[in-house]
């Protein structure tokens, strides 16, 4: 039985990070930039219904929940190669488009008035999966959205965090 695990991509630097995770999760699984599977990678069972699930088309869908308040980066993303790739209903920008401005308090306080529409894409993505095993959260901790929008628990199983966070050397 798989264990699936849903990414989640906050923020800039969340959305960043995902995209490219999702390039190589693609290519090492042999998955086209449109979601589908390339000829050599019909043999094997390398377990791709960890990340992905199938669609009725037969092309690969990211488990992925691309959310930011802004929407710059995640317009590309949806504009590059990869556009074909994601579940277009797994997307959120906030309708104003302003962002966080690097600003926790800023993220936190939008983030509190898209939090149903934001645990309703999240739960049903999660009740999408047979066996949950948990989530990647890719997000920055140094202020903005991926800070301010991020909240832990509710109930959930396991969040494996990849955060971001600036080093400035002098």
């Amino acid at each position: 039985m798989p264990h699936e695990i849903i990414t989640l991509q906050v923020g800039q630097c969340g959305n960043q990070i995902g995209s490219e995770f999702w390039k190589q999760i693609c290519a090492e699984h042999g998955i086209s930039p449109d979601g589908m599977l390339q000829d050599f990678a019909t043999e094997g069972n390398d377990r791709k219904d960890v990340f992905f699930y199938q669609a009725d088309d037969d092309h690969y869908i990211p488990r992925a929940l691309l959310m930011d308040l802004e929407p710059r980066v995640i317009n590309s993303i949806l504009n590059s190669e990869y556009r074909g790739l994601y579940n277009q209903e797994n997307v959120f920008m906030a309708s104003n488009g302003g962002g966080a401005g690097n600003n926790w308090a800023s993220g936190h306080r939008q983030a509190e008035e898209y939090h149903d529409q934001l645990m309703e894409m999240i739960d049903r993505e999660a009740d999408g999966s047979d066996s949950l095993e948990g989530f990647v959260l890719c997000h920055s901790i140094a202020g903005g959205t991926g800070s301010g929008m991020v909240r832990t628990g509710e109930g959930r199983r396991g969040i494996i965090s990849l955060s971001a966070v600036e080093v400035v050397t002098r």
